[in-house]
């Protein structure tokens, strides 16, 4: 039995679907085939464009708006700007169509009784539609400036967040390896201060932004998370933690985001809590050495003096690293 032909629309030596004879797919074949009948339904949509009544398509077209997601409209302001432009101006003038005896009259005489008082509320409506629709526009505009002006948020790097070997481990263990309560370290890389904390008895856990850091040390047990130090610190309780220890995570921060860390590491905290923060020095920072991601980071590293001043109502107490390339706040309250 001989099977049926493929259409003349298929490509030569291709199935319908754009496969070819063997089965393999063809990514080019049904490309076109796919442009093929898109402009077939094109054509046939306007060619008949003519026998839809223009309410009708104005309605479909309100109707789209209104339902269809703003992703199927690429999610911005202007998309959804159409649809209040659409719907401004309000119509007075009622329809009377109806389908009972007598009811179209009723209804026309209905709307020339009311039409006066009607008219008057829909068109103090409408200026106050198209006056909010303006504003919405000049909005609009104004964002889209921002958007061109300013640069897209970037990630910030982790930048020297120390080892095992580190000259600043055993300062650390000295101010937070007596307490009690929960202590944070961020960025924990593969947990080595976590573990050194926890040998001495302390609830340490850590974060980093940096997946492949934690997964192979979360084998052991220790509690490490793959987490953005800022967005875990906003969903940690106020008073929660007895400590923290910042590596690596200061120095790349913006003026913003370390305004935001400092106020939220101050809630955090209890009233005895210890920050540490760790961070290479600005000459470091810029030094033909420095690792590639401090040229990649958002902002740089503050001098050590100057954290006694962003941690005002603080003891500060500041470690000069053996090279002189990095150094060590330690604050309390």
């Amino acid at each position: 039995m001989t099977g049926a032909a493929p259409p003349e629309d298929a490509p030569a030596g291709h199935g319908p679907d754009g496969a070819s004879d063997d089965g393999a797919p063809d990514d080019g074949a049904a490309a076109a085939f796919l442009a093929s009948v898109m402009a077939e339904i094109d054509e046939e949509a306007h060619r008949r464009r003519r026998e839809l009544p223009a309410r009708l398509e104005r309605e479909l077209d309100e109707l789209f708006l209104e339902h269809a997601p703003m992703g199927n409209r690429q999610g911005d302001m202007s998309a959804a700007l159409r649809m209040v432009d659409a719907s401004v101006f309000i119509d007075p003038v009622v329809p009377v169509a109806s389908q009972r005896p007598a009811g179209a009259v009723v209804k026309k005489g209905l709307r020339s009784l009311n039409l006066w008082y009607i008219g008057y509320v829909t068109h103090q409506v409408s200026k106050f539609a198209t006056a909010v629709s303006r504003s919405l526009h000049l909005v609009d505009g104004q964002l889209q400036e921002l958007r061109r002006l300013v640069p897209p948020p970037s990630p910030v790097p982790v930048v020297a967040p120390g080892d095992a070997t580190s000259w600043w481990r055993p300062i650390v263990l000295d101010a937070l390896g007596s307490g009690d309560g929960r202590v944070l370290h961020a960025a924990c890389g593969d947990g080595w201060l976590v573990r050194a904390l926890q040998e001495r008895g302390v609830d340490a856990y850590g974060v980093d932004p940096r997946p492949d850091a934690v997964e192979r040390a979360e084998l052991d047990g220790t509690d490490l998370r793959a987490e953005e130090p800022l967005p875990h610190l906003r969903s940690v309780e106020s008073f929660s933690l007895a400590g923290a220890v910042l590596s690596g995570v200061v120095g790349g921060m913006g003026a913003g985001e370390r305004a935001e860390l400092v106020a939220l590491v101050s809630d955090r905290l209890r009233s005895d809590g210890v920050l540490v923060l760790h961070s290479l020095t600005p000459a470091a920072w810029f030094d033909e050495g420095a690792p590639v991601e401090a040229d990649l980071a958002p902002g740089r590293p503050l001098r050590p003096a100057t954290w006694g001043h962003v941690l005002h109502g603080w003891a500060v107490e500041t470690h000069l690293g053996p090279s002189a390339d990095d150094y060590l706040v330690v604050a309390r309250r």
